[in-house]
């Protein structure tokens, strides 16, 4: 089963193609670009593209991205353009052929393939290459290892259920001609392993321990050796659990100083659409971290930072580590920035307006950047890099001097509905660079960090959701996702020696506008940040301004969802005794935190500029209100 969820056609292949244009012109590759939309199309999505990209261009495909690529991303992505047989293929002929032969390459892959892969990238390979495997294999390769590799990729396999008579009699046989005996009979183990099928050599593995006292793959390790050892286990291991196998293999390749990049890029492309979801769970469960098989395209490239709008993005290899962005406060370490949700509507429901005041205000307040709390392009996101929505909601609303800053954002449940890989794209940045939306990430200003995170997959009812569609790509399987992103927020909040600790999602965890509070928030992402001492928790959704003081924290959750849509009275509940604030009308919000780090005052403003709210709050501890 494929552990990558293609996107829908929601972007075109005569998009994709233009866009790898696109990404071709001017001075140098824009390589970010390039993995971002190639790294999320499925094989046929892939062929429709490269034949687009003929039919436009008059030109290969592969041999531009060849010509203009380089290094490890150049691997990884000429070798993910093939279908998964011809990778298979590929990296055989590549390993059996040229200046450095890598049999442990070829092993790997000839004996970690079942039956039907095996025969299936026999054939291509011939196709490919005009030789056959065979024959690479007899002039490569030696001894017992040539007889493992030649019988095993000839040799039908039964992948049903075993038979508990002959696997006994197999755990004997092997017994006696291994550890039983004075020297090994080798050709009792080429013809067993390479003659039985997964399921009833996993089944042999277990009744050899049963019987023996210790495993089959002890008794190999001990009575063989080189590469016939390692083609035995790697049948062995992956008859048992080919997840963990390769789990390990990737551990391995990451382990010690510095990294084995031909493996990563050999185990990644190759089981990216193969079974890597099983690869990601093993990993986790061994290691205790998470593997993000289309992270590993950008680690792969050689330059491990990016400057994008004049701030400096680590590019994290292979885990789920939430991507900080360095952004420095003022000179005299003040910052102040705006905060405004759900806006997206090119112009009308006042978004205009709002607009407007927002850059008098910024302007005024001197802002550093702008955050956005979600729901960014109404009403189902953006269909496409392309799609205009993002130049009429965005670039022509939000024209202020003052607001031609950095805008950080996370993507809302609308957002969802839509291409959401789009808004993740750097492509959009190509467009305007002020544009910067991720799904959860860090932003380090010095005096503050700010903790972005994608609140949209805790929602259950979206996952029941029968009146709408939701692109969920990149979030399946879903508790592995979330469990995750937790686990990554508490070490990032534990870690941080920041004076404000600022989390910001697109739900509320204290609301009492239309949606209300979040359940599944409170239960799971509450108690980090009380945990950790966060002092704001910022969000939209509920398309209005609020303000409540957590009683049993320092929190204080701010509601600033009334980018455009709003006026819609239906309040859930009567003033509360943690409520500060409540206004059913279209603003936005501002916070400023002082150079000596000590104060922090919070204004909310409605369409006209107005000051609705001031709230000022003190590290010791005094406050007021006005």
């Amino acid at each position: 089963m494929a552990s990558m969820t293609p996107p829908p056609m929601l972007t075109s292949p005569r998009d994709d193609a233009t866009q790898l244009h696109l990404a071709f012109k001017g001075f140098g590759c824009d390589t970010a670009a390039v993995i971002n939309i190639l790294a999320h199309r499925d094989g046929t999505q892939r062929m429709l593209i490269q034949q687009e990209y003929r039919a436009l261009y008059s030109k290969d495909l592969r041999k531009r991205l060849s010509s203009e690529l380089s290094g490890n991303v150049k691997r990884a992505i000429l070798l993910w353009m093939n279908d998964p047989a011809a990778r298979d293929a590929t990296i055989v002929r590549h390993a059996l052929s040229g200046d450095s032969i890598d049999l442990k390459a070829a092993t790997e892959v000839i004996c970690s393939r079942t039956p039907t892969q095996i025969q299936h990238f026999r054939q291509i390979y011939f196709a490919l290459f005009g030789v056959y495997m065979e024959h690479d294999i007899e002039s490569q390769t030696s001894g017992d290892h040539k007889k493992l590799l030649l019988m095993y990729v000839s040799t039908p396999r039964y992948e049903g259920p075993f038979d508990a008579v002959i696997v006994e009699k197999d755990g004997k046989t092997l017994y006696k001609a291994g550890e039983k005996r004075l020297g090994t009979d080798e050709k009792t183990f080429i013809n067993i392993f390479s003659g039985r099928g997964r399921q009833h050599l996993a089944a042999v593995n277990r009744a050899y321990h049963d019987k023996y006292g210790h495993s089959l793959e002890k008794a190999v390790k001990k009575e063989t050796s080189g590469h016939f050892k390692r083609g035995l286990l790697t049948i062995l291991r992956c008859a048992d659990n080919p997840g963990k196998y390769f789990a390990t293999v990737l551990h391995k390749a990451m382990k010690g100083m510095g990294t084995n990049d031909t493996t990563l890029i050999r185990v990644i492309v190759s089981r990216a659409e193969i079974d890597m979801q099983y690869i990601k769970a093993e990993y986790q469960k061994q290691y205790g971290r998470t593997l993000n098989e289309v992270s590993a395209f950008f680690w792969l490239s050689k330059n491990s930072e990016a400057e994008l709008a004049g701030v400096e993005l680590n590019l994290k290899p292979c885990f789920a580590e939430l991507q900080r962005f360095e952004h420095p406060p003022k000179s005299d370490g003040s910052l102040s920035f705006l905060v405004v949700g759900d806006w997206g509507r090119r112009g009308f429901y006042n978004q205009s307006l709002v607009a407007l005041q927002m850059g008098r205000i910024g302007e005024k307040l001197d802002i550093d950047f702008v955050v956005s709390t979600g729901d960014n392009f109404y009403e189902d996101g953006l269909n496409g890099a392309n799609d205009p929505a993002f130049e009429e909601s965005f670039s022509k609303i939000y024209t202020a001097k003052s607001l031609q800053k950095q805008w950080y954002s996370v993507l809302g449940n609308h957002d969802y509905r839509g291409d959401t890989l789009a808004q993740l794209s750097p492509l959009l940045r190509k467009l305007d660079s002020r544009w910067l939306c991720l799904r959860s990430f860090i932003v380090n200003a010095e005096i503050a960090e700010l903790f972005f995170v994608d609140t949209t997959p805790f929602v259950d009812d979206y996952f029941n959701d029968n009146d709408h569609t939701y692109n969920w790509r990149g979030v399946f399987p879903r508790n592995a996702y979330l469990s995750n992103l937790l686990k990554d927020l508490e070490k990032a909040l534990k870690e941080s020696s920041a004076k404000w600790k600022i989390v910001v999602g697109h739900h509320a965890i204290r609301s009492v506008g239309h949606h209300g509070d979040t359940p599944e928030l409170i239960k799971h992402l509450l108690p980090i940040l009380k945990a950790n001492n966060v002092d704001f928790y910022m969000n939209g959704h509920d398309h209005c301004l609020e303000h409540f003081t957590s009683l049993d924290s320092p929190i204080q959750y701010l509601t600033s969802g009334a980018g455009s849509k709003a006026w819609r009275g239906d309040v859930k509940a009567a003033k509360q005794r943690d409520m500060k604030f409540f206004y059913d009308g279209q603003g936005f919000m501002s916070l400023q935190l002082t150079s000596s780090g000590q104060h922090a005052e919070v204004v909310f403003y409605d369409v006209f500029g107005r000051v609705l709210h001031t709230w000022r709050l003190s590290k010791h501890p005094a406050y007021s209100s006005i």
